[in-house]
């Protein structure tokens, strides 16, 4: 173990306290060579996994279009000021300024918002982090050196940080709870015209502004609370934070422009069940028209769809690296050689990964959408057929005439 002191200072026991610790650890060529034998299990699952999980996107992405498309010729457009009783149970297209005459109160400090529809606590408290940074080299032999080099720091932060957890927590203790978290209200009653939105709704209201605490008509603040910049602060002296120090900040959704698509249900809105099982309950602020509500719909679902393809296809390389990774430990007898092996085997598993994921995206729309795959698969083959076709005729055309090919010859 080897020590490299960023900042120290002495607690009342003399032992030293470092912001900066440097590990350095040795794994041997026997040791890695286990691990990575070991690890084609893991490489196995992972790589299978993924290919399980694009296929199943691929299901979950067709059925989402599909039932998108449905939603598309049955939803109507509707006014918002009467609940009309020829549209219960069907898809409705409803836009208007989401309203509550709900006050909203933060009952540990009193803060209240008078016709909110949300209100939100942000409580950040002052603590110890652990940063990580870690380096490896390869040695003659085929031994691994490993050089691990932690930081600590303070920082605010929303989620209590174990200090249990640190690699050298004497000297960095972070307190075992936090008095004050982060909490969102949401008001018991909101309204779009003459309908009532379920709370399932308005917290997908995002529309989220900072407020000040002066504008709260709260005059009685907990002892050790004190009013500093735009929140609260929970300590001394908010310009010099100590450990254990908390400050809060707040944020309201005030009534707001909204568009819902979702089933009328009894003067409500319920998620919509399409023909083949998929829902549909669509919600966007701002007042928008049908089409570009499930044109936006659409947009996410491709880029849900995308995000996820993208996942898997990474997933699918690191199962395959680890498949594959003996023959980089193997290789590393001699580091040239098992930096060449590394790029090797980094290539064929881009490639193996890439290739596998577009079978299984393949495979994956003839089982969910047949036609569709029939047709660009036939469009596709067309494509591949059309060069060869000319190529064939070009090379015919010449035969026939052997001046002419002796003279482009020349």
């Amino acid at each position: 173990l080897r020590l490299r002191v960023k900042n120290n200072s002495k607690m009342a026991d003399e032992e030293e306290v470092f912001d900066e610790v440097t590990e350095e650890t040795t794994e041997g060529y026997g040791s890695r060579l286990s691990n990575s034998f070991s690890g084609i299990c893991f490489g196995l699952l992972l790589f299978f996994g993924s290919g399980v999980t694009l296929f199943w996107n691929e299901g979950v992405a067709a059925k989402r279009y599909v039932a998108l498309k449905q939603g598309s010729k049955l939803a109507m457009e509707v006014k918002n000021n009467v609940v009309l009783p020829e549209n219960e149970g069907k898809l409705v297209v409803i836009s208007g300024t989401a309203t509550t005459e709900d006050t909203l109160i933060d009952p540990d400090f009193g803060f209240q918002s008078s016709k909110t529809l949300q209100l939100r606590r942000v409580a950040e408290m002052y603590q110890w982090s652990e940063k990580k940074n870690t380096k490896t080299e390869k040695k003659t032999g085929g031994s691994k050196t490993t050089i691990t080099t932690y930081t600590y720091e303070k920082k605010w932060s929303q989620v209590l940080i174990n200090s249990d957890k640190f690699n050298k927590s004497y000297g960095h203790i972070n307190p075992d709870v936090m008095k004050y978290e982060s909490s969102t209200w949401t008001a018991a009653k909101v309204t779009l015209g003459a309908f009532n939105l379920p709370s399932s709704e308005v917290l997908r209201i995002n529309t989220w502004t900072d407020t000040h605490v002066s504008d709260s008509n709260n005059n009685t603040l907990l002892s050790g609370v004190k009013p500093s910049g735009t929140g609260y602060y929970v300590g001394e002296n908010p310009s010099s934070p100590q450990v254990g120090d908390i400050r809060v900040q707040f944020s309201v959704v005030l009534p707001t422009d909204i568009t819902i698509v979702a089933q009328q249900s009894e003067g409500t809105f319920v998620p919509f069940v399409a023909n083949n099982g998929g829902s549909i309950d669509l919600l966007k602020t701002g007042i928008y028209g049908k089409e570009l509500m499930f044109s936006a719909a659409n947009k996410e679902n491709k880029i849900a769809t995308w995000a996820i393809r993208v996942i898997g296809i990474l997933a699918m390389y690191f199962g395959m690296s680890l498949i594959l990774d003996p023959i980089v430990v193997l290789s590393d007898v001699l580091p040239f050689l098992g930096t060449i092996a590394e790029i090797g085997v980094s290539l064929i598993s881009w490639v193996v990964a890439i290739v596998t994921s577009f079978v299984v995206i393949a495979v994956a729309w003839i089982f969910y959408r047949p036609i569709v795959a029939y047709v660009l698969l036939g469009v596709s083959a067309l494509l591949l057929a059309v060069p060869c076709f000319l190529k064939k005729k070009g090379s015919k055309t010449a035969s026939e005439d052997p001046t002419e090919s002796t003279q482009l010859l020349a």
